[in-house]
């Protein structure tokens, strides 16, 4: 299973993956695999253990009850969900309204989203 070290990423890059909106396990629409970690988050396909990204052990609220769930992603919807949240981050920034160069958030998720294809 690939976790931000393993997969040679940086702490920076870490926090990034944290920032990235998952689907909210309290909406009872995430399948078991989903829940476990085997499949996607985001688009359900089956994970394998060299490219699935680890987003850690998380909790939740599923079907009224407080539960451990798994959530890892597939490289293309790990890199589109860092698109989306590169593409909005601006708004909430101080520093890259600043001067975004200085951003390390910002660069993070903009190296997740354009510059890290084996992600």
């Amino acid at each position: 299973m690939s976790t931000p070290s393993s997969i040679g990423l940086s702490a920076c890059t870490a926090e990034a993956l944290a920032l990235l909106v998952l689907p909210d396990l309290a909406t009872g629409r995430l399948t078991k695999e989903q829940i476990r970690g085997a499949d996607c988050v985001w688009c359900e396909t089956a994970l394998a253990i060299e490219t699935a990204i680890d987003f850690g052990a998380r909790s939740g609220t599923f079907a009224g009850a407080v539960t451990a769930w798994y959530p890892r992603g597939c490289p293309a919807c790990v890199r589109e969900a860092a698109l989306t949240a590169y593409t909005a981050h601006p708004e909430t920034c101080e520093q890259c309204v600043d001067d975004p160069s200085v951003c390390h958030t910002g660069r993070a998720l903009r190296h997740l989203a354009l510059k890290n294809p084996q992600l």
